[in-house]
């Protein structure tokens, strides 16, 4: 019965969470813009991106989740191209727009909404000058077609032409202009252009000349005196050239013939080929050059052009100035040079800055490039090399030197020039400034260590060089010597005490001045490390903990930390370093040993002479009266007369 009860509660029990499961309420995802409402009003101005159409914000933007945040799927074309991936061969065509290039849609088009054709965010020319400076195209003349939309000439996306033009050369121009009716005929003064390069005189944009003329005219041209190098307009072939090539030239710049006669000939020059470089007609660029000078160079030296695309490039390189340097028709010098070595340089760099006390040898005999390369270099100040090599391409012995034990950090990364000038210096040897003020250009950290008191006289003075070796060393820290033969060196007297002196301090014997003193300098007299005390301490480790047990009665001398004004420093013919014996090195500080009181301390009898050690210790006691721990007996009980029967 009980297990019949026990099933049709269990019966009821499923139906119920079952029937539950059924009845509660579902959970309907919102669409974004039933929240953003504000937002979709705005963007429903317009034509709509149909994701935008179709409220599909999720098709381009991950959910919020807990967090909010505006997130896209992904941040270049890849998106776009999710649902205008049939497109792709029609965007991407040979020439790309530099938007399209780097995956840059949104530059142009709207993601949501536009007013304007394609989803773009301005509109026609306006939404180009956002790029491209409307100035350019703004001038006395403008083209007809700028005022058509650039979309006249240019495609915004890409094209099999160059400067996404839609179609290649004149057959563009054809598109408005027809060379062969009377008013295109007569405005070229009777000639038949057709087939010739429109551009090559005139500008496709704007230009301060009438015509759409180029800024730079031949005079010939300026001056319409077409006959004057071509056949007349009415002859059989009205645009060759009267004369061919430089000789055609020469009738004119006769004056130049000689000039371009010298030892290095441009090779364009020399084959008569001038306009390889000059547009005989127009130019946008001084002496009607083709094209703006570095890329006109490039033409024929593409070597040249990969090599200069490096990190560090030479001011005239970099300003598109090849003739700055090299003459463009010819000259005395090799590589068409407009001089030779230095004097070459000399004309951009103040030849005085190169000048001084000292002047390091490639300066002196003018080979700038022996150290730089005259284009473009991967090394700072365009170096041929690295500095290291390139310094130890001369000073070979000194790398041979320098492989020691102990290298300055700056030699060991091969930075020379932190420390020497590669020109010319007032401090030799080609010392960038004095050493003192060289050495605090990195050591500066070390003035804060060290005051008036604590100063080693030779770090005052900045003679850094008198203990260390700037380069290169067998002992750590570039140290000429070792340290005690070094300290020696000024300090002989000490060396001598060592020698003639029965006792000496065990650092002063072993050649370890600085573990007591700074090298250089402290905030302590005699630049000690430490405070006298707790560097005596250092080594002396029973006293101290003695000391720090604190039931003990110490010596004032102790207390007060003057551990020399009983002990020397370095040497003495005292046992224990003392400065005296113990018959007088007390006196010093007890001068009344002989007073009634002294004498009534001592059992009436005077201490004046004695040895005082012979009974007190030096340093501390458990006796007050700093009494040796072990005591004859009848001194202990002061009964002096058991011995001193005479008193």
């Amino acid at each position: 019965m009980k297990i019949r009860r026990l099933l049709l509660f269990t019966v009821l029990l499923a139906a119920t969470v079952a029937l539950t499961g059924c009845l509660k309420p579902k959970v309907v995802r919102k669409a974004c813009t039933d929240c953003h409402v504000e937002e979709y009003k705005r963007f429903k101005q317009g034509k709509l991106h149909q994701p935008v159409a179709e409220k599909n914000c999720e098709s381009c933007h991950v959910p919020h989740g807990l967090l909010g945040a505006l997130i896209l799927r992904t941040e270049d074309s890849t998106l776009c191209y999710q649902c205008h991936d049939k497109d792709r061969a029609g965007l991407e065509k040979g020439s790309l727009h530099a938007p399209m290039a780097e995956g840059k849609c949104l530059e142009c088009h709207n993601p949501h909404s536009s007013t304007y054709k394609g989803l773009a965010r301005a509109e026609g020319n306006q939404l180009c000058f956002k790029c491209h400076a409307r100035e350019s195209f703004a001038k006395k003349t403008t083209h007809k077609a700028i005022g058509q939309g650039c979309d006249k000439c240019h495609d915004p996306h890409s094209s099999e032409h160059g400067n996404t033009l839609l179609d290649d050369g004149n057959r563009l121009c054809l598109n408005c202009h027809e060379p062969k009716t009377p008013p295109f005929v007569n405005a070229h003064y009777g000639y038949d252009v057709e087939g010739s390069d429109c551009l090559s005189c005139h500008t496709p944009h704007a230009a301060e000349g009438e015509m759409l003329m180029r800024s730079y005219g031949h005079e010939p041209f300026g001056q319409r005196r077409c006959t004057d190098c071509h056949n007349p307009a009415a002859s059989e072939e009205p645009l060759k050239t009267v004369l061919d090539k430089d000789a055609l030239c020469y009738s004119c710049h006769e004056a130049k013939r000689d000039d371009f006669k010298k030892a290095h000939v441009h090779s364009p020059v020399g084959t008569g080929e001038c306009t390889a470089c000059h547009n005989p007609h127009t130019s946008d660029y001084e002496f009607e050059l083709r094209t703006a000078e570095k890329p006109l160079c490039y033409s024929c030296h593409a070597a040249a052009e990969k090599d200069h695309n490096k990190d560090f490039v030479h001011s005239a390189v970099k300003e598109n100035d090849c003739s700055a340097c090299h003459d463009p028709h010819a000259s005395e010098y090799t590589n068409v040079l407009y001089k030779e070595g230095a004097e070459l340089c000399y004309t951009c760099h103040d030849r005085s800055a190169f000048r001084d006390v000292d002047t390091h040898t490639p300066v002196t005999e003018g080979d700038c490039l022996a150290c730089h390369d005259p284009h473009a270099s991967d090394q700072k100040f365009v170096l041929s090399s690295k500095e290291e090599d390139l310094c130890y391409s001369c000073h070979a012995d000194e790398k041979r030197r320098f492989d020691l034990v102990s290298v300055h950090p700056v030699v060991r990364q091969g930075k020379c020039t932190e420390c020497h000038s590669p020109h010319a210096s007032k401090v030799s040897p080609l010392l960038s400034s004095v050493t003192k003020e060289l050495c605090f250009n990195c050591h500066s950290s070390m003035l804060k260590m060290v005051n008036e008191e604590g100063v080693h006289k030779v770090f005052e003075e900045g003679r850094c060089l008198a203990c260390h070796d700037a380069h290169a060393s067998t002992e750590p820290l570039q140290l000429l010597s070792e340290v005690d033969e070094l300290c020696y060196r000024c300090h002989n007297d000490i060396e001598k005490g060592l020698e003639r002196k029965r006792f000496n301090h065990k650092p002063a014997v072993d050649g370890k001045c600085v573990t007591c003193h700074s090298p250089h300098g402290s905030r302590l007299e005699w630049a000690l490390q430490r405070p006298l005390d707790r560097l005596c301490y250092s080594c002396h480790e029973g006293l101290k903990d003695k000391l720090d047990k604190g039931d003990t009665y110490v010596h004032k001398v102790v207390k007060d930390g003057e551990c020399t004004a009983c002990h020397t420093a370095h040497s003495s013919d005292k046992r224990n370093l003392l400065t005296s014996s113990g018959k007088t090195l007390c006196n010093r500080c007890h001068a009344d040993l002989g007073s009634e009181k002294m004498v009534r301390k001592h059992g009436n009898i005077a201490p004046a002479g004695s040895d005082c050690l012979g009974c007190h210790e030096p340093h501390l006691s458990s006796d007050r009266r700093l009494l040796h721990e072990i005591k004859h007996e009848p001194f202990k009980k002061g009964d002096c007369k058991v011995c001193h029967s005479r008193l």
